[in-house]
């Protein structure tokens, strides 16, 4: 199950920096604009692997934080960035079916007006951890 994380959390950094990663790698441009066209319904996945992810990080609190600090430290801002970015790609999926329930969409629009500005930098982050993430486990 933690190759499924490590995918989608390279997916979301590669939709989230796609203008940087363009710069760096131009060869990138093919992928990052076929992840771009399906980028709600990968911000979707990425919501539920994020909540499943967390949850299950907290299930296991005890001993990790006993034996694998540092391995349940970055597996939890990994799956916090996952989360994040994925509360951002599915913006437009949530906003159409929650849109008429204002106790919803108020702080939805909350969440995105404090997360869409620091889209490219949670991408960067997000790449980030997936290297350490995969680094921890080859």
């Amino acid at each position: 199950m933690s190759w499924v994380f490590l995918i989608t959390l390279i997916a979301l950094g590669l939709i989230a920096a796609a203008g940087k990663v363009g710069e760096l790698i131009p060869a990138s441009k093919n992928l990052t604009d076929f992840l771009k066209d399906s980028s709600g319904w990968v911000g979707l996945v990425a919501i539920f692997l994020g909540l499943w992810w967390v949850i299950r990080l907290f299930w296991y609190i005890g001993p990790m934080l006993k034996y694998a600090f540092l391995t349940w430290l970055i597996a939890m801002a990994s799956a916090l960035v996952m989360l994040a970015l994925g509360l951002v790609f599915a913006k437009g999926q949530l906003s159409e079916w929650t849109s008429s329930n204002e106790k919803i969409n108020g702080p939805l629009n909350k969440i995105w007006a404090a997360l869409e500005p620091k889209q490219e930098m949670l991408g960067l982050v997000a790449l980030i951890l997936a290297l350490v993430y995969l680094g921890r486990i080859i």
